[in-house]
């Protein structure tokens, strides 16, 4: 399958985080989605960093200080500090603000130059140190993760369909040989995943003690077969090995460190 326009999956993933939201009811709001965090409190994280995207005006105290050397993840205090900030606002004017947002991140990135993924992003996140593909990759992710929060914690099904959770688990396929970090060398673990985002994945560790991926067919020390939907949660830290709906054939203390190790989103 070809992959999608940076830009235009990350206008998709927008649009389809928007039609959930534009579909809850009253009572959804409250609803806790994450620890410490309302559906509402997504909706304002969301905001957040949609109008820095756009590069819109942000409330007082919505902002801490930056000072980095590097590169620097999206961490907990800045997007506390977005959500804080907004906590005087309603419903209606989160909503307005997120499709505004949207609307004006669409227009200012309509000319970005992506030739260079290694240039640095502009805004809030370039100061983090983050480069254009970093931040290209990543909005997608943030954007289909927290609808699936918001989904869960309103009753609705989690979705494995669209592009988002294309992105994502295109994104988790490639890094699913990390999980096998430091288990001895010949290690190999295979996990057959069913749904739509369906697949086969096998690493092994070499002699170097990095994994990497193999036949499948050449049998490993285990084998983990779930859908699509505990896979994804796993990768996203939302649900815990003692919470999936896993089948292990083989060494289940091997299956135990690779499943606590999927929570691989940045």
């Amino acid at each position: 399958m070809t992959r999608p326009d940076p830009l235009a999956l990350w206008e998709q993933t927008s649009q389809d985080l928007l039609a959930v939201l534009r579909d809850l009811t009253d009572d959804d709001w409250a609803k806790p989605a994450l620890p410490g965090w309302s559906v509402q409190d997504v909706l304002a994280h969301q905001a957040h960093l949609e109008s820095e995207a756009a590069g819109m005006p942000q409330p007082e105290g919505g902002r801490v200080d930056i000072a980095v050397e590097g590169t620097r993840p999206m961490t907990s205090d800045i997007t506390e500090a977005g959500v804080v900030a907004r906590r005087g606002r309603s419903v209606a004017e989160l909503l307005d603000e997120l499709e505004t947002a949207c609307v004006r991140r669409r227009e200012v990135l309509a000319d970005l130059d992506i030739s260079d993924l290694k240039a640095p992003a502009p805004g809030l996140v370039g100061v983090l140190g983050w480069d254009l593909g970093t931040w290209l990759r990543n909005r997608p992710i943030d954007l289909w993760v927290h609808e699936q929060d918001i989904r869960v914690a309103t009753g609705r099904p989690v979705t494995t369909t669209g592009v988002g959770a294309q992105h994502v688990a295109g994104l988790m396929t490639r890094v699913f040989p990390t999980t096998l970090r430091r288990l001895p060398a010949g290690t190999a673990v295979v996990a057959r995943i069913t749904g739509p985002q369906g697949r086969v994945l096998a690493a092994r560790v070499g002699e170097d003690g990095r994994a990497a991926p193999f036949d499948p067919s050449e049998g490993s020390d285990v084998t983990l077969e779930m859908d699509d939907v505990t896979w994804l949660r796993l990768t996203e830290g939302r649900i815990t090995p003692d919470e999936a709906q896993v089948q292990v054939t083989g060494d289940e203390g091997i299956a135990a460190i690779v499943l606590g190790r999927l929570n691989v989103t940045p």
